[in-house]
């Protein structure tokens, strides 16, 4: 992964991940324990309104989770 493994990935990021791992947003949400809404805000464009960063630590259960390890 690119930089400090434990920065905040980006919105695209994001949504590649949960591609790459056949998920749908509702099924990858529900793998770290959280809302859909939630999700959907983590895959938003930077700049949205709605848009939020994921926490460094979901993220690495969500790689982890859906076997998506990488260096």
């Amino acid at each position: 992964s690119a930089g400090n493994p434990a920065r905040n990935p980006t919105a695209a990021e994001v949504r590649s991940a949960r591609e790459a791992a056949g998920l749908t947003q509702t099924q990858a949400a529900a793998l770290v324990y959280a809302s859909l809404r939630n999700w959907q805000q983590w895959e938003q464009a930077e700049g949205a309104s709605s848009a939020r960063r994921m926490h460094p630590a979901i993220w690495e259960l969500f790689r982890l989770k859906a076997q998506l390890t990488q260096a």
